[in-house]
């Protein structure tokens, strides 16, 4: 009996074996079967690349589709991919949790001025000095790719000021030798490096308090590094409401001989108002750009101003909860939603969609869009000033077409 049943067994377990095998088999086969020739038609064109322009190809309107959208967000054109279409200033961000910047900043390299990637802090340390961290984020390989595709572009990483408190700022102001050897810090760091420059981020986090003592730290900081060829560029924040004015045009007309461009941070603007609405609205972006252009002294530099851009949008949830969202989210919010329209906000220039999930509250959906980028492009070639992208890994690979 025991003899039967380990028989019966053995044949069962070849039984399942023959049963797999079988289906491997047949798996391989449909696998290796050729296309057939309206599979290969439809596969050559969607590999085909893409010479015309989103303009050319009459994608850039304020009523687009959601097919137009999910069917070509790739499709840039190859043809100008190392074609600059916007004659301003163009400064780039590329963060380290966002790969897809690192590829962007390669791709459309003849595109940007600057390259700006989010890789280091200065921070105090215990004993009374700073020191420079981040540095395992440097990608050396990276910066020479992005050189060798353009070598006009410059790679000027931002530097946070972090953990910095009020008494670190009066401490490094309170003698020249202090404010030199944080200076230095920089400076030796940025050069041991081989960067190009540096993107400096401290205004907000002391909310534009002890003006003059920041407009000594950033002065230090610029010296040293020009005296080894590296520029100094300043994030500053908005200043018209819903935000206070903490940089004012009297900052810029302090800091500009210092300062080789002003990036402004002209998106976030449903965080201030605590409402669903566009993230970086144009009527109240270039606003702001007036606003520091009031002083007569300053219109002449208006070309050292880079007019902040989200690539970024936001899903706006019913309950009042609202969560960033990035290119490959919003293209499979578009697919799955099949919106019907897209509402075009005229004095934003921001385009936006709604959808509803199951059971529960309806979204709004506000990102950027083909429309709303060309609008800010052709705006920022009026005023004559630059552009920044917050950033670029965040956007739609066709958006290039725009730059």
């Amino acid at each position: 009996k025991q003899w039967y049943q380990r028989r019966v067994r053995e044949t069962n377990l070849r039984m399942r074996c023959l049963v797999i095998l079988l289906a491997c088999t047949l798996c391989i086969n449909a696998t290796l079967q050729p296309l057939s020739k309206e599979e290969k038609k439809k596969k050559k064109k969607e590999e085909k690349p893409v010479l015309e322009t989103v303009v050319e190809r009459g994608l850039v309107k304020t009523e687009p589709t959601w097919t137009e959208i999910t069917k070509n967000y790739k499709k840039y054109s190859r043809a100008h991919v190392d074609k600059k279409m916007f004659s301003g200033d163009l400064l780039g961000f590329v963060t380290p949790w966002n790969s897809h910047g690192y590829d962007v900043a390669k791709t459309f390299g003849a595109k940007f001025n600057y390259i700006t990637p989010v890789w280091l802090q200065l921070i105090p340390t215990s004993r009374g000095t700073f020191t420079v961290q981040g540095g395992h984020d440097i990608d050396a390989g990276w910066v020479r790719d992005v050189r060798a595709n353009n070598t006009a572009t410059k790679v000027a990483p931002r530097l946070i000021f972090e953990q910095w408190s009020m008494q670190h700022l009066a401490q490094v102001t309170s003698s020249e030798s202090e404010l030199l050897h944080m200076a230095q810090t920089v400076v030796e760091f940025f050069k041991g490096e081989g960067f190009d420059g540096v993107v400096l981020e401290i205004w907000r986090q002391f909310m534009g308090r002890e003006k003059n003592r920041l407009h000594a730290v950033i002065k230090a900081i610029s010296q040293g590094l020009s005296e080894h060829g590296m520029s100094t560029l300043l994030v500053i924040p908005p200043g018209v409401k819903p935000f206070p004015e903490i940089f004012d045009k009297y900052d810029f007309q302090v800091l500009q001989p210092s300062v080789e461009r002003f990036i402004m941070m002209t998106y976030d603007h449903h965080q201030a108002t605590g409402r669903a609405g566009p993230v970086g609205p144009m009527d109240w972006g270039l606003r702001n750009i007036l606003l520091l252009m009031e002083h007569e002294d300053n219109d002449k530099y208006r070309y050292k101003l880079l007019y902040g851009l989200n690539f970024y949008g936001v899903d706006f949830r019913g309950d009042g909860q609202a969560e960033p969202i990035l290119g490959n989210r919003y293209v499979e919010l578009v697919k799955s939603g099949k919106p019907s329209q897209f509402v075009w906000h005229l004095k934003a220039a921001e385009h936006s969609f709604e959808y509803r999930e199951p059971g529960k509250a309806i979204h709004s959906v506000f990102y950027p869009s083909l429309r709303s980028l060309q609008r800010r492009v052709e705006a920022a070639e009026k005023f004559k000033i630059g552009l920044a992208i917050w950033e670029i890994g965040q956007g739609l690979d066709y958006f290039y077409d725009l730059l």
